[in-house]
């Protein structure tokens, strides 16, 4: 008897060693998110925005078929070769916001340009109050804007009011877009109808400080446009 309860107490000991190797090598362990490994000082946000990140782990989505948009639905161009993101709007917003405020109730939104959608979905807001729109668009440009030194890899519909169509961040596909084709309806956030437009660099879409563009910056992108300037309304037109 007290031999096979030595026996079974070294097999007790012997599992509990095993457990603990799993745990140190990570297996079984949960995963922490890219912004978290680093500490909360990696995960600050600027501004109002926050952008959901992915899990590392998580397997690539595949692209969903492209679907072939009325070419009379396109916006426009704007003479930079980027597609108008909003005809009729106003350029709005303040110095050093974290993207460019389009004011304009219930306005149409075009996507700038082609890509792949990362989610179009609400929740990816910091902050949103009860008579605050939450739905945003979050597109992976095909070829990125060259500025400076730096890539503009993804541009972030934020604040809209009505999405074109939906896409859960977690979706096993992902939807493409192309230059020009609508995204949703703009929306209204602190108390003002506008669309917010974010320019993001280098593939970090969390929003840290100095992963995006400032408001003047993305005027610049965006043919120069200057401030409280209207953006050209343009006949829709085939192309």
């Amino acid at each position: 008897m007290r031999a096979i309860f030595a026996g079974a107490v070294i097999l007790g000991c012997l599992s509990c060693l095993g457990g603990a190797r799993s745990i140190e090598s990570g297996i079984g362990a949960p995963s922490l998110s890219p912004a978290w490994r680093g500490g909360p000082e990696r995960a600050s946000v600027a501004g109002d925005e926050l952008a959901a990140g992915t899990r590392e782990d998580a397997p690539e989505p595949e692209d969903e078929p492209e679907p072939e948009p009325d070419p009379s639905s396109l916006a426009p161009k704007l003479a930079c070769g980027l597609h108008n993101p909003m005809p009729g709007a106003f350029t709005a917003g303040y110095a050093a916001d974290t993207g460019l405020d389009l004011a304009g109730i219930k306005m149409p939104v075009f996507a700038v340009a082609s890509g792949r959608v990362v989610y179009a979905e609400a929740g990816h807001s910091l902050w949103s109050s009860p008579r605050d729109t939450d739905l945003a668009v979050l597109v992976e440009l095909d070829e990125p804007l060259a500025f400076g030194d730096r890539s503009i890899t993804h541009v972030w519909y934020a604040h809209l009011s009505e999405l074109a169509f939906e896409q859960p961040s977690a979706a096993p596909s992902r939807r493409r877009v192309r230059g020009g084709e609508r995204l949703g309806t703009s929306g209204v956030a602190n108390g003002a109808w506008h669309l917010h437009l974010g320019l993001l660099l280098d593939g970090v879409t969390t929003q840290r400080w100095g992963s995006f563009l400032l408001e003047d910056e993305i005027r610049q992108v965006l043919c120069g446009l200057r401030a409280r300037q209207r953006l050209p309304t343009g006949a829709i037109a085939p192309r």
